[in-house]
């Protein structure tokens, strides 16, 4: 009969390992698929100049720099969702002229003919996938986990109508969302749990250019592999990546072609490989956890005249949370250390010592939640501090 120890290890090295599949980028028209041209971005004021950058088919782009840099920052106005402050914004400028022509053609076509150009429309213009690292935070607690990665799947301008729960379904079966997980409203998920839902949202629809701003921040070991993995072999012919990381592991993975660096107020991209010489730079400020790296560059931006009223707001509220966060670990801890003496209890017991092992998993996943938390609201009120 195997004791306690050996059954524990022998349930951890065979634990379920989650997989990422990407689906293929759709098929590209012209070489450069986004880009910014003479630049100037920030979010009260300006925080990097002059940036000129073009991502192309099969780039794959890390950008780096310290903390408050700017690097999310350009991040947000490559993907639309930040204004530029000067410059513009381009989503394949090739695309962009054979879609102005085939408009023209269609204005002059009979009127049985029309679907067929809005068609073709619609499959040229540029797809974009972003995976942000608040992105499970901002999910909807009250709704279904796979309802929304459903939604997710069928709708926005290249949404698949014919994506089933099945398939949702399945995509996070893969991530470790089997069984009735799905079912449950995200609010009762933990927040690895709620990760892998946002990371199943994003493999459901086929982009030609991935944004990723810290992806790892929230994912485990498991989920920050598989996801590298699948970029590392994704979109070499029609799909580009630019990734925002402290994470070297995960960045060692990926195989960058192009190396961007945001520092005082600007952003130089070379063309080669990751060096992990790479890191020394910014070795002191390195951090693989952060509450919002939009609002830090918001604060450490000189020209800024005040503190983001968003991050006034988290720090204001921080102490109260942070008391509220120290009840809640000192409660799973108590649990935990309740679970492990009833593992021990029950060594000779496999199906029982299985189920205390799982619900023991759970409570890791939700204390590594809270201390992630705890920590992060911690450095948040040093930031604003400062």
């Amino acid at each position: 009969m195997l004791d306690a120890p050996t059954l524990l290890a022998t349930h951890h090295q065979t634990r379920f390992k989650p997989s990422v599949q990407l689906p293929d980028p759709p098929r590209a028209i012209g070489e450069t698929l986004l880009s910014l041209q003479q630049a100037q971005v920030g979010w009260t004021g300006p925080l990097v100049s002059n940036i000129d950058l073009k991502i192309k088919r099969g780039m794959k782009l890390l950008i780096r720099g310290p903390n408050g840099a700017g690097k999310s920052t350009i991040l947000a106005a490559l993907c639309g969702k930040l204004k530029l402050l000067q410059g513009t914004r381009t989503e394949n400028e090739q695309l962009r002229y054979v879609g102005v022509c085939l408009l023209e053609c269609y204005m002059c076509m009979y009127r049985g003919m029309r679907s067929h150009y809005f068609l073709l429309l619609y499959f040229l213009f540029c797809s974009l996938g972003v995976f942000t690292q608040d992105l499970a935070q901002e999910l909807d607690n009250h709704a279904r986990a796979v309802d929304l990665v459903l939604a997710h799947a069928r709708e926005g301008p290249h949404g698949n109508v014919l994506v089933s729960e099945q398939d949702a379904r399945s995509i996070m079966g893969r991530l470790g969302l089997g069984g009735e997980k799905p079912l449950r409203r995200v609010g009762d998920l933990s927040g690895g749990e709620k990760a892998r839902v946002a990371l199943s949202m994003f493999c459901l629809t086929a982009n030609n250019c991935i944004l990723l701003d810290e992806p790892s921040n929230h994912l485990d070991v498991e989920c920050i592999s598989a996801l590298a993995e699948a970029l590392s072999g994704w979109g070499k012919e029609d799909g580009a990546v630019v990734v925002v990381s402290h994470d070297r592991a995960f960045c060692r993975m990926i195989g960058f072609t192009h190396i961007g660096t945001v520092q005082n107020g600007s952003l130089t991209v070379e063309e080669r490989a990751l060096r992990e010489g790479d890191w020394n730079m910014f070795d002191s400020e390195t951090t693989t956890s952060s509450v919002d790296n939009n609002a830090r560059e918001k604060v450490s931006t000189s020209s800024q005249p005040q503190v983001d009223r968003r991050l006034q707001k988290l720090a204001y509220n921080a102490p109260k949370r942070i008391a509220q966060l120290e009840e809640l670990i000192q409660g799973i801890e108590c649990k935990v250390a309740t679970l492990e003496e009833e593992m021990i209890a029950h060594g000779s017991n496999m199906e029982k010592l299985m189920e205390l092992t799982e619900k023991k998993d759970e409570l890791d996943q939700k204390l590594a939640s809270y201390m992630q938390e705890w920590e992060e609201l911690e450095e948040l009120l040093v930031t604003v501090a400062q």
